[in-house]
């Protein structure tokens, strides 16, 4: 190592001083310490003040990296220092966006209202299941499961609290949302009391003694009437003057946050008018290779006539949870002989499925995936099961390959594996790096032949569909002056999703993680950029595993940041 590479050399020392203290803050997420240590881990404060808290660690990363000398720095640590950079400026925004939107989970993922699925929704999943898992057969359980209940009580009047605000501030979630959310929360109150109930029949007698009036006694005392109060903010009075329109625009100061937003979930120097133009250029490509798989297969009558007649193919379909995860398992082992030839390294932990809480399936579309974690060295697609029964299902390759393998476990799952990077990198959340990877897997097992059959490249083509869509409905509500009707129209024309799928979708968009949606199809079109830009660089050289290579041993970064490492890289190997 050259001398101004050595930590004694201020600006190396300062440097890693500097991502240190960023590690610090990040393991204050949820995100973080479900990863590190569940069984431990505490729900998070949402409040203001943690907010202004945590806005001023921002500014003080933001100042010294300013001050600090960039030359000759190691070309890793240079790019952890740009993640930093990255994350700071997120956290020194926080306090000013309060009231607009929050990241709860401490990942950037902005919600504009905490009582709704993708935002607060993920926290109180986390806090029901956590509460079901106390089995009080380790010392300390009684306690912990009581500090649970507690905080599980305080982080439910945080969201009652912030909702308030934002109403006495004029902002009140539009009408279609306010309805979901009175579903979420009643949902998860249910649950609870569901929850506490199997807790108490399961305690032996002596803990059943020294526990159970105190733990019913932390729900009736603290958890339900948390929920309520929720609930009575929500009420019929907070229902009429809750705005009938949608988008994050109709807000004091919501055109330039959206902006802001756009920005901040592309990493791309992007306006709401280019993203828009973009998903409806894509959406054309998208829409003349669905009529050549079409004619491919056959069919003369029209589109309506085609979805029609593949929606009732029989084939297609499953009534039953276990029947569709079948069709999950049917692609995992179609990829398994595969992966080796396209990736240099592939995560030790193993993957599979899951099913949804029942109290979120009736406002997520799909599911999400669930990374391993401390005490489960395996990752999850948590998939709607309720959702998946009632429909066809073209798409489970291409969902399968987005969420899995070679997609979110891949990447998210050998992160974390990755002992040469920082811990700040190895649990780095950037969605346009994390969603555009996922897709551009999905796409990349198109071209290695994963999709066998016409009908399944049909579904590859309606998943690229349903995303595309949001490029263009996600600026329209929130941007462009789009109703949510006209959103909806626009993706029953389009997407090929459900009318159930539609409606919870497009109130995502508009009322719930804004921006969010827009990562996915930028985010891959950004990967395969930089895969042609390598290939004309190295020629004869350019190799797939070297390229995933290149990405995937970056971890998250933003996409002008990968764009920099993987170009440096191309020149390395040029040589």
């Amino acid at each position: 190592m050259s001398p101004q590479h050595t930590p004694t050399n201020p600006a190396f020392s300062e440097a890693q001083h500097i991502v240190d203290d960023a590690w610090q803050e990040l393991q204050r997420g949820l995100h973080v310490q479900q990863r590190l240590d569940p069984a431990n881990a505490r729900l998070p404060e949402v409040s203001l003040r943690e907010t202004e808290r945590r806005s001023q660690v921002g500014h003080s990363l933001l100042q010294r990296l300013k001050s600090l000398d960039w030359s000759n720095l190691p070309h890793d640590l240079e790019l952890t220092l740009r993640l930093v950079r990255f994350r700071a400026d997120t956290w020194s925004k926080e306090a000013q966006r309060y009231w607009a939107a929050v990241d709860p989970r401490g990942i950037g993922a902005l919600g504009m209202f905490l009582p709704t699925a993708y935002c607060g929704g993920y926290l109180l999943n986390f806090a029901h299941s956590r509460l079901a898992s106390f089995l009080f057969k380790e010392p300390g359980d009684g306690e912990r499961c009581l500090q649970w209940l507690q905080d599980y009580a305080r982080l439910v009047e945080q969201f009652t609290a912030r909702t308030a605000g934002q109403a006495e501030r004029g902002v009140r979630m539009p009408k279609v949302q306010v309805l979901q959310a009175r579903t979420l929360l009643g949902g998860f109150k249910a649950g609870a009391h569901a929850v506490v109930s199997e807790l108490l029949a399961r305690l032996d007698s002596d803990s059943k003694r020294r526990w159970a009036q105190k733990i019913e006694s932390g729900l009736v005392s603290g958890l339900q009437p948390a929920f309520d109060r929720a609930l009575s903010d929500l009420s019929e009075e907070y229902l009429q003057q809750a705005p009938d329109t949608v988008g994050l625009g109709q807000y004091p100061g919501g055109e330039a946050l959206y902006a802001e937003i756009v920005k901040y979930h592309t990493t791309l120097d992007l306006t709401s008018e280019q993203v828009h133009a973009r998903g409806l250029e894509r959406m054309e490509e998208i829409e003349a290779a669905i009529g050549q798989i079409q004619v491919e297969l056959g069919f003369e009558g029209d589109r309506e006539g085609f979805v029609a007649h593949l929606n009732n193919d029989p084939r297609w379909r499953e009534s039953t949870p276990e029947g569709v995860e079948r069709v999950f398992q049917r692609y995992i082992d179609r990829l398994r002989p595969h992966l080796a030839s396209s990736f240099a390294a592939l995560p030790r932990a193993s993957y599979g499925i899951t099913r949804l809480p029942e109290a979120l399936q009736g406002s997520m579309t799909y599911g999400f995936y669930d990374p391993p974690r401390k005490d489960r060295d395996e990752g999850f697609y948590v998939f709607n099961s309720g959702n998946l029964t009632r429909q066809p299902l073209f798409h489970i390759a291409s969902l399968t390959y987005h969420e899995l393998m070679p997609g979110h476990h891949l990447q998210l799952a050998g992160q974390q594996e990755n002992q040469t990077l920082h811990p700040f990198r190895q649990h780095s959340f950037v969605n346009a790096y994390i969603e555009g990877w996922a897709e551009y897997a999905a796409t990349f097992t198109g071209e290695i032949g994963m999709y066998e059959l016409p009908e399944e490249r049909y579904g590859r083509l309606v998943m690229d569909a349903f995303l595309t869509s949001r490029l263009v409905v996600d600026t329209g509500m929130n941007a462009l002056g789009w109703s949510l009707e006209r959103a909806r129209e626009y993706m029953r024309q389009h997407s090929r999703l459900v009318e159930g799928e539609i409606r919870t979708e497009s109130v995502r968009y508009s009322c719930d993680v804004p921006g969010q949606a827009l990562a996915y199809k930028l985010g891959d079109t950004a990967i395969l950029e930089m895969r042609a830009t390598m290939r004309r660089v190295l020629r004869e050289k350019f190799e797939i595993r070297k390229f995933h290579e290149a990405v995937l041993g970056a971890g998250a970064v933003p996409l002008h940041d990968l764009t920099w490492h993987v170009r440096l890289e191309s020149e390395r190997l040029a040589k």
